[in-house]
């Protein structure tokens, strides 16, 4: 898909919604399908534009160097790791509010009762849906880090993607000042970690080509609102944790893995630092 073609497409769901506005009151029914058409055409432009994105990275990852074709499939692979984890989630719970986010690297939760005003204790319901995560992030994990509870194999994991951080990431509205707030995300992101921890403790066991723990604590205060904070239904909805999944990107090529067996050697390289 080139850019030519997006940029037709939009053309086109312009001219919809002009046409759409010129349909007489009388004529409710054709409107409301006009609409629905102008809203699926913007739902396949936003995938069409993901795609040639993707196919970009791909073509530049093809035409360049090791790091570049290693950090296209350890995202790729991620893409697909976090696809499966969002169904299984709705699978295990309809009523958990979970998305991918836009740069394909984290899972974002509508906060929907989570947590109340001013407070860093989920809500008993938040609890019991934060312990199924929990379980689901064990499964998935296995073959993407090292450690005690790995089950990396190439079968699973044939780019040998390795995740560098998990962070449980804590957020706020905008009630009260930044400092309150960062403080506040801070020990929501920490009370998170210690509920999925809890429920599932081989998350502690996955480490990252650092021998590092790859499950970690980060808070951002009232500074990443997904609501404009104007209602109650807002403010409560950016009270919420997202998980984001930061992949080891290779410093230099002496580091990118080439198989499974790599492994101890790149974790001696990545202690000692790069070979001059």
């Amino acid at each position: 898909m080139t850019d030519l073609m997006v940029s037709f497409l939009f053309i086109i769901i312009i001219l919809l919604a002009f046409f759409a506005t010129q349909i007489a009151p009388k004529s409710r029914e054709r409107f409301e399908i006009q609409a629905s058409k102008l809203t699926e055409l913007e739902k396949q432009v936003q995938a069409l534009e993901a795609e040639n994105q993707r196919l970009r990275r791909l073509v530049s990852a093809q035409d360049g160097n090791p790091i570049e074709r290693y950090n296209f499939q350890s995202a790729e692979l991620r893409g697909k790791m976090l696809d499966r984890i969002q169904k299984r989630i709705k699978a295990a719970d309809t009523s958990i509010d979970v998305s991918i986010s836009r740069n394909g690297d984290a899972l974002e939760f509508k906060g929907d009762g989570l947590f109340g005003s001013g407070s860093d204790a989920p809500s008993v319901t938040g609890r019991r849906k934060m312990e199924i995560i929990a379980g689901i992030l064990r499964d998935e994990l296995r073959c993407f880090s090292l450690g005690e509870r790995s089950t990396l194999t190439s079968a699973c994991n044939p780019a040998v993607a390795l995740i560098d951080a998990l962070q449980v990431e804590g957020h706020t509205d905008s009630t009260g000042t930044d400092v309150l707030n960062m403080d506040l995300s801070s020990r929501r992101g920490t009370s998170i970690y210690a509920i999925m921890v809890t429920a599932s403790p081989d998350l502690l066991g996955f480490r990252n080509l650092r021998n590092q723990p790859i499950v970690s604590v980060a808070g951002y205060g009232k500074g990443r609102p997904i609501r404009d904070n104007d209602s109650d239904l807002s403010r409560d909805a950016n009270r919420r944790i997202d998980l984001r999944f930061i992949m080891f990107a290779p410093p230099e090529e002496q580091f990118v893995p080439q198989r499974i067996e790599d492994l101890p050697r790149l974790r001696q390289l990545l202690v000692a630092g790069p070979v001059p």
